[in-house]
């Protein structure tokens, strides 16, 4: 095994974990002139028919320190002790807020955790950057991307950067709208140069090795001819689907949930595909996960108190 082919070893979201509290549905839609993978997920339901938005929540929370605290600064195995001074530390790089539909979650933290997992538990792609621990004062602001991972691509013999963006709105057109702009200011900046400058110098695990190998790949700021550069979006907005199920049972439920789902998967592509149209930067890839929450708010507020 090559330096660069050891960095997938480095995922930390266990598959077993997704599966408890999410699915996928299986569709033919495509996006035309990018290339792009689109994922319809869903959350679970409960043994009441009740979507899993506390349990994902807290899932999440379990992966705090693999989130926030790089490998290369932290003992392994943990210890106990060792392991309730870094969940504290973890937790306070988050702010947390109270959200509301007047008082909207400006800080994006669970959306921008949920992408962490389904980069790593789906994509296997793992995070190479933790970019919460660079900040300087828990308030302050990531500036770039949501997210920065990266595979070694076992067909193309190329090994594909992820940067991630993340948006959770009431509005699924909104949130597209906003995905789409997002990717295109951090080309038109050049942000993607930051962003490979942090690969080199924060590289997440202490594997010096596989570390020039992946940084080895960034010629003067820009992607060499073994790098190919990935967007992966996260889509969450709020679904009306779930206000009007029917069904006797969990089972009956979920399959009334995922046919509705599955008709607005294509308005959902059809919405893509119209800021697609007018993109200028065909060349770039995309994976774009799209979940339904009963409401986006309810989930972050979750997530917050999971942190507390």
């Amino acid at each position: 095994m090559s330096n660069l082919q050891k960095v997938n070893q480095y995922t930390s979201a266990s598959l077993s974990d997704y599966q408890d509290c999410l699915g996928a549905i299986e569709h033919t839609y495509k996006i035309n002139g990018v290339t792009t993978d689109i994922r319809l997920h869903y959350l679970k339901f409960d043994g009441n028919g009740m979507p899993m938005v506390k349990a994902l929540a807290n899932m999440l929370y379990t992966y705090i320190i693999d989130y926030c605290i790089s490998a290369r600064n932290r003992e392994e195995p943990l210890t106990t002790q060792q392991s309730a001074k870094l969940i504290k530390q973890a937790r306070d790089l988050f702010r947390h807020p109270k959200v509301t539909d007047e008082s909207p979650d400006k800080t994006g933290e669970a959306g921008e955790m949920l992408l962490y997992f389904l980069m790593e538990a789906v994509l296997k792609a793992p995070q190479v950057v933790s970019k919460m621990e660079l900040k300087t004062n828990h308030k302050d602001e990531i500036k770039g991307s949501d997210g920065i991972h990266a595979k070694y691509n076992t067909l193309t013999s190329m090994v594909d950067f992820y940067f991630g963006e993340s948006k959770l709105y009431k509005n699924s057109a909104a949130a597209i709208a906003d995905a789409i702009k997002s990717v295109g200011q951090f080309h038109d900046i050049e942000m993607y140069r930051h962003e490979f400058t942090m690969v080199t110098k924060h590289f997440k695990f202490a594997d010096d090795a596989t570390k020039d190998a992946i940084t080895s790949l960034i010629v003067q700021g820009e992607p060499g001819p073994n790098v190919c550069i990935n967007h992966a979006c996260l889509i969450g907005y709020d679904f009306k689907g779930f206000n009007d199920l029917n069904g006797s049972n969990p089972k009956e439920l979920l399959d009334d949930f995922l046919s509705k789902f599955l008709i607005d998967g294509s308005r959902l592509t059809n919405l893509l595909q119209k800021k697609f149209d007018k993109f200028n930067r065909k060349h770039l890839k995309f994976e774009v996960f799209f979940i339904p929450f009963p409401s986006v708010v309810d989930f972050r507020n979750a997530f917050n108190a999971a942190l507390d």
